[in-house]
């Protein structure tokens, strides 16, 4: 049974009221010294964050150029730009859900087919998430021994979160590229229940499940596109852990050396990935302050968080909107719906 749009609006509402209350719980103790920390943020500092902010999108914006090209060649970096966007956009305006249908769309304007748009969005987030448990590892392989010395009680939290993580991109790795575990997952698939309701979820799920598959199968076949991707992800992922870094360096708090913020921050978004959140909010709070908070005061955790998810979560989405606005991610209808836009690929 389809959710009446009042219900639809109520869940929305009820959930907007569950972070505001978590948020308001987390930092009532402490708003003063949060406001006096913050106010020490030079303007130059929150520029630099800023900056941060945007060049993990260029490289987004790189990645997405990178991975299309192995199907529409003529696709630009502009393009690449107005798609990334529309992503953030689609991630805090829809609560995540809009986020690959209006990326998919938009590629469908710029000569894909709707499918091939989902599996290639669908494929930009295996080789995320693949290349946040790359990062993560090779941070606790340098920093690991200074991890269990400082931290020994976040182990059981580290366990949890790399093994829901690897299971997540195994799972993903071998139904986009095993023929046998794709089968197995349709026929999974099929055997859910046959209602009118699910009968269109399983047949939406089952084609994104046949473009991802081929999406994947034409991209992995280019080495150098595969390269090229891991790069940008870990230069992206680079800037994002570097903007956690200078937000504990701009509000004078104690830094902890880079190596080891960048080894804290990585932990922090491979677990916060592994669990579920509404449009990007909720764990990633939650494990920022479990990570950092054993190494400085609860307010200076708090103050250096809101410093970076203003940066890197309120900044994008600001700029996703100046995007759209500028025409870099607007989704034009067709003028005749009937027929496919210019080269595209059947």
């Amino acid at each position: 049974m389809k959710k009446t749009p009042w219900k639809k609006i109520l869940s929305s509402a009820l959930t907007c009221f569950v972070i505001a209350l978590a948020v308001f719980l987390v930092f009532r103790g402490n708003y003063q010294e949060i406001l006096e920390n913050l106010s020490k943020a030079p303007l130059w500092g929150t520029a630099v964050l800023f900056a941060l902010a945007a060049a993990y999108q260029a490289a987004e914006a790189g990645i997405c150029m990178a991975l299309v090209r192995a199907r529409l060649p003529g696709f630009s970096y502009r393009d690449a730009v107005g798609v990334t966007f529309l992503g953030v956009f689609g991630n805090v305006a829809t609560c995540a859900v809009g986020s690959i249908p209006m990326q998919s769309y938009r590629l469908h304007q710029c000569g894909l087919t709707i499918g091939h748009g989902i599996g290639m969005m669908t494929m930009e987030y295996v080789f995320h998430k693949a290349s946040i448990v790359l990062y993560a590892t090779v941070m606790l392989i340098w920093q690991g021994g200074w991890l269990r010395e400082a931290c020994p009680d976040l182990s059981k939290y580290l366990v949890a979160g790399y093994g829901v993580c690897i299971v997540i991109i195994t799972a993903l790795v071998l139904v986009s590229t095993w023929g046998k575990m794709k089968a197995l997952a349709l026929r999974l698939l099929r055997s859910l229940p046959e209602t009118e309701a699910w009968e269109r979820r399983k047949s939406a799920w089952a084609a994104n499940l046949e473009s991802l598959y081929a999406e994947s199968r034409n991209v992995l076949k280019s080495r150098g596109i595969c390269r090229r991707v891991l790069l940008l992800n870990a230069m992206k992922l680079f800037c994002l852990y570097s903007a956690v870094y200078f937000s504990l360096r701009f509000l004078g708090i104690p830094a902890l050396p880079m190596g080891r913020v960048q080894l804290l921050a990585a932990l922090m978004l491979m677990i916060s990935s592994a669990l579920p959140n509404i449009a990007g909010v909720g764990p990633a709070e939650f494990t920022f302050l479990l990570l950092f908070t054993p190494f400085m005061t609860a307010a200076q955790a708090s103050s250096a968080l809101i410093l970076y998810r203003t940066a890197t979560y309120f900044f994008p989405f600001l700029l996703s909107i100046a995007v759209i606005a500028a025409g870099g991610g607007v989704l034009r209808l067709p003028p005749d719906t009937a027929s496919p836009p210019h080269g595209e690929r059947h």
